[in-house]
């Protein structure tokens, strides 16, 4: 009888094991999941903002006054996300509008504008920078340009080296832990 609870025993403690993996399995491949939404949904934002800019801009020569706190004050963009006072995108990550990697003001007469994504991963680096806009061209996106510290590289529609759009390969390449993501719009 001794026995026979032994073995029962190693079977419910197999069966524990087998059931405690599959729900780590499952709690994994979730967290992967949302990660990947969130970067997905990130990369769209992109895409929100320079539509609005565009509509908020439609009637100016320019881009002028352009920044990142320019942004605060219109009732256009409402339906993003704020911490601290500061835009933030679906990765909890500061976004800076303006010009520049460090979304400076528009000066008068300048006529393209910039979305800078800060402080990303590689993992959302490469995510971000390699998602496939549906029409780009209907956005107006120039160039994507990846910074990492110091080192930064420029990805352009019809360059010989660096095109757009950019691959996942690419993106791997240039991105690194605090990078910089700068989309560029007309």
């Amino acid at each position: 009888m001794v026995k026979k609870n032994k073995n029962n025993n190693k079977k419910l403690l197999w069966i524990i094991g087998i059931i405690g993996l599959a729900v780590v399995v499952m709690c994994l491949m979730s967290v992967g999941k949302n990660r990947h939404s969130d970067s997905k949904n990130a990369a769209e934002d992109v895409m929100k903002i320079a539509a609005d800019v565009h509509k908020i801009y439609a009637n100016k020569a320019s881009y002028w006054q352009l920044s990142t706190k320019s942004f605060f004050g219109n009732d256009i963009l409402t339906k993003y996300r704020y911490k601290n006072n500061q835009l933030i995108n679906a990765l909890g990550k500061p976004i800076l509008i303006g010009k520049g990697e460090n979304g400076d003001v528009i000066m008068p007469g300048e006529k393209s504008f910039d979305v800078v994504y800060t402080d990303l991963s590689a993992e959302e680096c490469v995510s971000v920078a390699a998602y496939r806009f549906e029409q780009p061209e209907n956005l107006g996106l120039l160039q994507i340009t990846i910074v990492n510290g110091e080192k930064s590289q420029t990805f352009e529609w019809g360059a010989e080296d660096h095109m757009l759009p950019i691959s996942r390969v690419e993106a791997k390449s240039f991105c690194s832990s605090k990078a910089k993501v700068i989309w560029t719009f007309e």
